[in-house]
């Protein structure tokens, strides 16, 4: 066995984007050092309820609720570095067809059970079998303990990159008395720093688990989460003092700060973009994604609605991404409303088309969808722009009842090669149209092969521009800089980068 490389070291904690100043960066703010409250309960707005605890039954936008009370085997920090989690080690065979993993000592479950083996080939073998986390388990062929604290995975085939994917909801190791309660979504049992104590419409709350492992790392001692659907309720909410904080747009920084608040961004693997199903047949035709490919134009959009904090982009992936491809950097030669034009005329369309866009109940992206309705008229390309309430958003797109969708979408998590999975290969989650373009399969399997970033960006950039050539389903607008406000005193708390998120380093002033 050749060990596993583990790109962490403590040196990564100081180089961390905190919760510090615009981006990071700068001293902490006075009084956060030293003098932060360990009885306080941090109060954070988000855009709705968590859809399920049950990691078979997330969402894609539900780690921000699934962080709180589970734990993965393998940790992945705010900033993207993998670390140990639930498994303190693991090494992978030479072929990367085998893991080994050791697991922690002394980790207790919310309900008192403790983690070994047993418990994690339990959650392991139920999160293949069925639901949300089964095509990112796809090639685990089996799962057995080798030990009382020691697990072996073994894959179909070359599988180096799924020390990400147990790095997320994938990894996940639920309770095993838990695991198959069928009241699992709302009654969550992990190894958590914290644990869930009521969920409500609108709001959930959790408390500090006493048991945690690492207790003395944990700076508050509990978590309150309310929902309000758009972005300019969340940052009343804070300005206002009702939360702590909250993820913003781009285009409110310059009022959050205004406001006296602090303000965090920085680069994060989503994007702003629409998902088109391909089964219509107003949008079979390649040339007609094209078409629409071309109609916008991507650095007015940028401008107008996020003053500059998403950056243009005709891929998944922006620059500083692995997978980004450079060749497509510039997004300039791509806005051709003219060209647009043309490819309808050559699917058979000379006076255009016509289609309907659903969105979530946010203000972005009901902003945006208006934008792109202006945008694409001007091509020839007639859309209607039609909102859905937030657990509606989720059910179409889940179900591909909808022609096409405005929405954020997460590239990078667990591994960008699942984002292929699940958008531009046949039977993918979000691919209901069933859009395939040949040699992709191949590809996929090479660049999963390895776990090293280098010798896989070459396989993935190649799909990307295959799809991109052969007319996307999947139409990228801008990459997504994650910004959030929080109120004076408020420290702690990093970039989730691929989505990840750690409460535990908050610290709230007394």
């Amino acid at each position: 066995m050749r060990r596993a490389a583990l790109r962490w070291s403590a040196a990564l904690a100081a180089a961390a984007l905190v919760l510090t100043g615009c981006g990071g960066g700068g001293e902490e703010p006075a009084g956060a050092a030293g003098e932060y409250d360990p009885n306080a309960v941090f109060r954070y707005a988000v855009p709705g309820n968590p859809t399920s605890f049950d990691p078979r039954q997330s969402a894609p936008l539900d780690p921000v609720f699934l962080d709180v009370v589970y734990e993965s085997l393998i940790e992945r920090t705010p900033d993207g570095q993998l670390k140990p989690g639930l498994a303190t080690g693991w090494s992978f065979s030479a072929d990367n067809t085998v893991l080994d993993l050791e697991l922690r000592e002394g980790v207790t479950f919310h309900d008192g059970e403790k983690l070994d083996a047993a418990a994690a080939v339990a959650s392991l073998e139920a999160l293949r079998a069925r639901g949300a986390q089964a095509s990112a388990l796809r090639t685990v062929e089996k799962v057995e303990a080798t030990g009382p604290m020691s697990l072996r995975i073994t894959f179909s085939e070359p599988s180096g990159y799924m020390i990400n994917v147990l790095a997320g909801e994938a990894g996940i190791v639920v309770s095993p008395k838990a695991i198959d309660d069928p009241n699992l979504g709302t009654k969550p049992v992990g190894t958590g720093a914290f644990k869930l104590q009521s969920l409500e419409q609108g709001r959930v709350t959790f408390t500090r688990f006493d048991d945690y492992w690492n207790n003395e790392a944990t700076t508050i001692a509990g978590i309150e989460m309310i929902a309000f659907s758009d972005e300019p309720t969340r940052l009343r909410a804070v300005v206002s003092g009702e939360v702590d904080g909250t993820t913003i747009n781009a285009g409110q920084v310059r009022e959050a700060k205004a406001n006296g608040l602090t303000v965090v961004q920085g680069p994060n693997s989503t994007f702003n973009g629409m998902l088109l199903n391909t089964s219509r047949p107003e949008l079979a035709d390649p040339r007609v994604r094209k078409a629409i490919m071309h109609a916008i134009d991507r650095k007015a959009i940028a401008d107008s609605l996020f003053d500059g904090g998403c950056t243009p982009t005709v891929q998944p992936f922006a620059e500083g991404f692995w997978p980004h491809v450079p060749e497509m950097s510039d997004v300039t030669p791509y806005y051709d409303p003219e060209k647009a034009k043309s490819l309808l005329a050559e699917a058979g369309h000379p006076n255009g088309i016509s289609f309907d866009i659903v969105h979530g109940p946010n203000t972005t992206y009901q902003n945006l969808s208006q934008a792109l309705q202006a945008q694409l008229r001007e091509a020839g390309i007639n859309v209607t722009v039609r909102p859905l309430e937030f657990t509606q958003m989720i059910e179409a797109r889940r179900s591909g009842n909808f022609v096409a969708t405005v929405a954020l979408v997460q590239a990078g998590r667990p591994d960008p090669s699942q984002f292929v999975v699940d958008f531009y290969s046949p039977g993918g989650t979000y691919n209901p149209g069933g859009f395939s373009e040949p040699g992709i399969a191949e590809l996929l399997s090479k660049s999963r092969a390895s776990s090293d970033e280098n010798e896989r960006a070459a396989y993935t950039r190649e799909i990307f521009q295959k799809v991109f050539d052969a007319g996307p389903p999947v139409i990228p607008v801008c990459a997504v800089q994650w910004v959030a406000a929080f109120r004076d005193g408020v420290t702690g708390f990093e970039v989730p980068r691929y989505g990840d998120y750690d409460f535990t380093k908050i610290k709230i002033s007394r």
